[in-house]
């Protein structure tokens, strides 16, 4: 998991105001905070979490290899993609109420068909020559995925019992995403923030507690998978964008979480977590708790003006172009694991990586761009006038992305 607000350079309110230097590290003010458009380490989170997913789905590691627990945990790079989605979701519509008055739905749903549409059917058109004209796929694949069609054509494949299964099986997660869009935005624009704060919590609560006394039941269960199929990582990083964006949420991060040593201790702790325990489940208490160690480190992270690592060139683009890596690498694993050595894990990993990034890059410089221009200049939050000048701005910015503050006018690339 991208739309105009905390990620998607070049950002549509960052040209409205001057870039503010801060030493990297050190915790801004809430006025800082409030006045960026870009979070220095957003993209390189993003980096990570699409690595994560690439790992798991290049050949396992035996059982008894040391990077196994890791490999089998990589499938959680997307729920770090749901959290980042919701707390630059969130924190998109918030600014863009506090700056216009008011939420214009209809340019959300806009900038968001604009932005994922085009390169997803493209990507699914591929995979749709793959299946039936090239035959690349068993015919169980081939019918399975026939099957799925019109799941994946209006983004439901979340809602079936093999969404993880077959070809252009991830899709499971953007449909997560969309879905979240859809009511997220309507739910915004007509009820009260404490209503939406109150649901959030709400519905965190009982899934944890249906699952925790009833185990999955979504496995068997159409109704229970469709009704439980919003993701805890996603409204926590709603939560977490309405505790920063007020000025007493804000100040009690920045409390607990402004010492320097924090964003690495809970950075250390995630990973930690990722790499020695097996999660049970995506609902189980283990998975619930590594949801919350990513939210506190996206905290920990977005309330400083700069991460060294995370904020630099190579994750910055990396996180940028996520959303092509992720609609794209399963193709290029395929085509890895057919070459000399492609069965190893980490060959097909090497080679995967280094392949998926330059052809994403390649799909962002001369596809997607030219539309992520496009809709931020006719569907922009700001008025044409503010939009003009800040097109123009992004012109002088864009050679320096790490330096740019146009993160908050992005939005993720959910991968998920």
């Amino acid at each position: 998991m991208k739309l105009p607000f905390v990620n998607e350079r070049p950002g549509v309110w960052a040209a409205a105001e001057a870039p503010i230097h801060e030493p990297a590290g050190r915790v801004q003010s809430f006025d800082s905070f409030r006045a960026r458009s870009y979070v220095n380490a957003l993209d390189g989170l993003r980096a990570v979490s699409i690595l994560l997913v690439l790992f798991h789905h290049v050949p396992r590691y035996s059982a008894q290899h040391f990077l196994h627990t890791l490999q089998e945990n990589g499938r959680y790079g997307v729920s770090f993609f749901f959290v980042i989605s919701g707390f630059l979701i969130c924190t998109l519509f918030l600014r863009e109420e506090e700056k216009t008055g008011r939420i214009d739905l209809w340019r959300f749903y806009g900038r968001r068909a604009l932005r994922l549409l085009p390169l997803y059917y493209l990507a699914l058109c591929l995979h749709a020559i793959l299946v039936f004209g090239l035959g690349q796929y068993t015919l169980e694949n081939q019918a399975l995925f026939k099957e799925k069609l019109p799941a994946y054509l209006f983004y439901y494949s979340n809602w079936l019992a093999t969404a993880t299964q077959g070809p252009f099986f991830f899709a499971w997660s953007l449909a997560v995403e969309e879905q979240f869009y859809l009511v997220f935005g309507l739910l915004l624009f007509f009820a009260s923030r404490r209503v939406v704060i109150g649901a959030a919590l709400a519905a965190l609560l009982v899934k944890a507690a249906v699952y925790g006394l009833f185990g999955n039941m979504d496995v068997n269960s159409t109704l229970w998978r469709v009704v439980f199929s919003y993701q805890e990582p996603v409204l926590l990083g709603v939560l977490a964008a309405f505790a920063l964006n007020c000025r007493e949420g804000y100040r009690f991060f920045r409390r607990w979480l402004g010492p320097s040593r924090a964003p690495a201790c809970l950075g250390a702790a995630t990973s930690a977590w990722i790499c020695v325990h097996a999660m049970r489940s995506q609902s189980w208490w283990d998975a619930q708790l590594l949801y919350l160690l990513m939210t506190l480190t996206l905290v920990g992270l977005v309330i400083r003006p700069a991460t060294p690592v995370l904020g630099g060139r190579f994750m910055t683009h990396v996180g940028q172009i996520s959303y092509g890596i992720y609609l794209l690498h399963m193709m290029v694993i395929s085509s890895a694991k057919k070459m000399p050595g492609g069965t190893s894990p980490a060959l097909c990993f090497f080679f995967s990586s280094i392949t998926v990034i330059i052809v994403a890059s390649l799909v962002y410089k001369y596809f997607e761009h030219p539309i992520i221009r496009f809709y931020k200049k006719k569907l922009s939050p700001l008025d044409p006038g503010t939009a003009a000048r800040v097109l123009a701005t992004t012109a002088a910015l864009a050679a320096s992305p790490a330096d740019s503050p146009n993160n908050i006018a992005k939005a993720p690339s959910g991968a998920t």
